[in-house]
């Protein structure tokens, strides 16, 4: 089953998601704080849904990290927020995609079945 990440500390919008990523088929998991890269490592999300405004940090810096590393760059990441300028911090922070609150649902349901669904590159020598 792939697993969806949401890194949101509004509990309504994390709730939102819950319901929203598991009628999808996937596995929800969620964390009200910014996590390390080794966290999101053990994790192994299929996706991760990331928002920018968290009580330890702007997703940003953890996107940018994510993005750096070699275990974590090729997962994809969709930053979220209501913030004015998100589509130019999402192309900063190499981001895959972003999401404007309020969200539109359907956009959303687009992007994470996506993202979720991509191929994997299968090299043969």
């Amino acid at each position: 089953m792939k697993k969806v990440l949401v890194i949101e500390d509004d509990l309504d919008t994390a709730e939102c998601f819950d319901y929203l990523i598991n009628d999808l088929g996937y596995e929800f998991i969620q964390s009200q704080f910014m996590l390390t890269p080794a966290e999101i490592i053990k994790i192994n999300p299929d996706v991760i849904i990331l928002d920018y405004y968290l009580p330890n940090g702007h997703g940003d810096k953890l996107c940018l990290e994510l993005k750096s590393n070699l275990l974590t760059k090729e997962t994809p990441v969709i930053l979220m927020s209501a913030h004015n300028n998100l589509r130019d911090i999402s192309k900063e922070c190499d981001a895959d995609a972003y999401l404007e609150k309020p969200f539109d649902l359907n956009k959303l349901i687009q992007m994470v079945t996506k993202f979720a669904i991509q191929p994997f590159l299968i090299i043969t020598n």
